[in-house]
């Protein structure tokens, strides 16, 4: 894989794991409203909660950042630098997966 198409891939990758990250949180929100009842949270609430999780993985997840840096709308830089984070070690993955099925 060229050295041009593994950035193409990683800002691909990375655009809609942003994407993903900023329409998660909402969605989750929103489907806590609606599907929460008496007996407990629904798998579907449970799966989002769980989608959250590894989405924000690691940088947001573990905290790997000083919250008072990013107030508001300013929570978008760390979600940006996990997102290209996840790019880089998708595109990774896929470069090294084409480079093993090509050696065939």
């Amino acid at each position: 894989m060229k050295r041009k198409r593994f950035f193409w891939t990683l800002a691909v990758l990375g655009g809609l794991h942003f994407a993903a990250s900023l329409l998660i949180v909402p969605l989750t929100l929103r489907a806590g409203e609606f599907f929460t009842d008496a007996s407990g949270p629904s798998p579907i609430l449970t799966a989002l909660h769980l989608l959250t999780r590894v989405l924000y993985f690691p940088i947001l997840g573990l905290a790997l950042y000083p919250r008072h840096w990013f107030p508001g709308p300013w929570i978008a830089v760390p979600i940006l630098v996990n997102s290209l984070l996840w790019g880089m070690v998708l595109a990774g993955i896929f470069r090294l997966a084409v480079s093993l099925g090509t050696k065939r």
